[in-house]
């Protein structure tokens, strides 16, 4: 684990304040905080490089990518289902052609639907096997690792995108800046990303867990090194360079949603989320997904 000193892993702030809520992992406790400044909620100590790796091994592509919802990455009934261009069409009301690169592409399923709607693609994605995947059955240009400098020009795309993405990065500010050199003046920035803690429910149940002192214990991998909401992403993205141009909340809808927990959690889960899905649909609040159009600004 990396457990250097206790400050905000993204504007390194010391107000900080714990949330009820962890992973048990490699037998240590990661828990939550949320910070006072930037509102980001992330976990402590973060997993080391190595942790990593074995996180996003070809297991995690079998059942647990975008949040366990899709099958297996390699199975092609699953990869008949992702092929979708509905939210490519949503691009291109910004940009109809030019340079798109994605960032965590896995077995490259968006990209090949963004080349067959006439876009130049690129990609990067951290999983050796889902990145040969990418190259060997899509016939791909996909970068192994990590976004770094020097693997791209500057102001080289006119969009990248990020789909299920900033939620594992290490190190989100960092990679929103160099987004943000690799990024044309005129590009813009995509990304889609789970607000699990964003919901009534949760909000709710944080305070009641505050209340008798008691910490939720999150029975997965700690792939979530941080947890957004709407105005910890609205810092996140002012302060790398960017302009929020669209913010668009989403839900599961109630007779759809996954339940874990006791019999209690389970019932007052489905319970809030009727009043929840209401207000997500008519006011845009509460969503436990978010998608977020962003422009490059010229100064930054």
């Amino acid at each position: 684990m990396n457990s250097m000193p206790l400050n905000c892993a993204v504007c390194n702030s010391k107000k900080l304040r714990p949330k009820p809520f962890g992973y048990n992992f490699n037998q240590k406790w990661l828990g939550a905080y949320e910070c006072r400044q930037c509102a980001v909620i992330f976990i402590y100590p973060q997993p080391t490089q190595e942790e990593l790796k074995q996180l996003y091994s070809r297991e995690y592509f079998e059942g647990d990518f975008r949040c366990g919802h899709a099958g297996s990455y390699f199975d092609d009934d699953t990869v008949d289902k992702l092929s979708d261009n509905s939210f490519i069409k949503k691009i291109k009301q910004y940009k109809s052609k030019g340079k798109l690169l994605e960032i965590g592409c896995a077995g490259g399923i968006f990209l090949t639907t963004a080349r067959n709607e006439g876009y130049d693609v690129y990609g990067v994605e951290y999983s050796n096997d889902a990145a040969e995947l990418a190259r060997n059955k899509f016939n791909l240009n996909v970068v192994t690792g990590e976004l770094k400098e020097g693997i791209f020009q500057p102001e080289m795309f006119d969009i990248i995108f990020m789909g299920d993405v900033i939620e594992h990065l290490p190190d989100p500010m960092s990679t929103l800046k160099l987004i943000n050199s690799i990024l044309k003046i005129s590009g813009i920035l995509v990304i889609v990303c789970p607000m699990q803690t964003n919901t009534i429910f949760s909000r709710i149940g944080f305070k009641l867990y505050d209340i008798i002192k008691k910490k939720a214990t999150v029975h997965l991998p700690p792939y979530h090194l941080f947890e957004y909401r709407p105005n910890s992403l609205s810092w996140l993205f002012h302060n790398s360079g960017f302009k929020i141009t669209k913010m668009n909340q989403s839900i599961i809808p109630p007779d759809k949603i996954s339940l874990r927990g006791s019999f209690y959690q389970r019932i007052l889960k489905k319970v809030f989320q009727y009043p929840n899905f209401i207000a997500t649909k008519v006011l845009n609040l509460f969503g436990d997904r978010i998608e977020v159009f962003a422009v490059k600004r010229k100064n930054i």
